[in-house]
């Protein structure tokens, strides 16, 4: 195990590297919940409206005495921002936010409509992740999937403190990992390789000009849930509560596929001599407490936050039936 650690060691620093340099980026939503205006990323002259960006914690002291003085009804332009620019603000903004904004803004500029814009870029984006990390991919599914197998060897052992018992729970562990081809690893990798996507389009996603001044289907994007529930917008409350139940669905899915398939198989599952447990297990708990972390968060942020999140878990609610049933042909 030593050696293994020591073999993907330059791995796990470049990871660490890249979560810690993504996570120092710059907010780019002022305190108003309005994307800032010198952080706007188009790909030609955009005129907007001024009550429609923040003006006044922009970098640029000038420019936002100069902003200061037009009234909220009054438009400003937007310059188009080269690559060159977006790269000075450091190599996550130029390499991936600013060509993920890009891409946005063109699909959008296409199809005329902003929201069509996110959900090609979205699944592009996810499909070009898929072919470069599939095994990993499949091999976190099949850790989602084997969860209630896992809790079920860590409550057998849990107030067994002596070195034995630890040794006893390490190596069924492992058995299971091994029955069903998980490498832990790698399923951990993953996640550190996709973050950095993940982040740059929910960036990408704030600063386009096309989300900032389009709609979806005559949508605006820029209002938020909060005020789609104080005006009764019914579809903002659609697409708010869809966001919720598919982030949910799509975190409990591998589970329900498992076991469904176990169901129709008669597989019997391995169970331990132990009082029924109450309450929740740690793996749910985490899930419930993340989507209700999620679910306030958007509340207060532009409902094309939202949106993005409900296009995302659409597309992993189709992918883990696809990989489901390329793993069941494997076996």
């Amino acid at each position: 195990m030593k050696k293994f650690l020591q073999g993907k060691a330059k791995i796990l620093f470049l990871c660490l590297f890249v979560v810690l340099t993504c996570t120092a980026c710059s907010n780019p939503r002022g305190k108003d919940g309005k994307t800032k205006v010198d952080q706007i990323i188009a790909s030609e002259v955009v005129k907007v409206e001024k009550g429609k960006v923040n003006v006044s914690e922009i970098e640029d002291e000038k420019l936002a005495k100069q902003y200061a003085k037009l009234k909220d009804t009054d438009i400003i332009e937007i310059q188009p921002k080269a690559f060159k620019d977006s790269f000075k603000d450091g190599w996550f903004e130029g390499l991936i936010v600013w060509p993920i904004a890009q891409l946005i803004n063109k699909i959008s500029s296409i199809t005329g409509d902003a929201g069509f814009g996110i959900i090609c870029s979205t699944i592009l984006i996810q499909v070009i992740l898929f072919l470069f990390t599939r095994k990993s991919q499949m091999s976190s599914q099949r850790m989602q999937e084997i969860q209630p197998e896992l809790q079920r060897i860590t409550d057998k052992y849990k107030d067994k403190t002596d070195d034995q018992s630890k040794m006893r729970m390490y190596q069924e562990q492992q058995a299971l990992y091994k029955k069903y081809d998980i490498h832990p690893i790698g399923s951990l990798l993953v996640t550190f390789i996709q973050l950095p996507v993940m982040m740059g389009m929910y960036y990408a996603t704030m600063r386009a000009a096309a989300v900032l001044t389009g709609t979806f289907l005559g949508i605006s994007l820029q209002g938020t849930p909060m005020e789609g529930f104080k005006t009764f917008n019914i579809a903002y409350i659609v697409i708010y509560v869809l966001m919720i139940v598919c982030q949910l669905v799509s975190i409990k899915l591998p589970q329900w596929l498992k076991k469904y398939d176990d169901k129709r198989n008669n597989v019997k599952k391995k169970t331990y001599a132990e009082p029924e447990k109450s309450g929740m297990d740690t793996a749910s708990m985490t899930m419930y407490m993340s989507t209700a972390m999620i679910a306030f968060l958007y509340l207060s942020w532009p409902i094309a936050m939202a949106f993005y999140w409900l296009v995302t878990s659409l597309y992993r609610i189709c992918q883990t039936i696809v990989l489901h049933q390329l793993m069941k042909k494997q076996k």
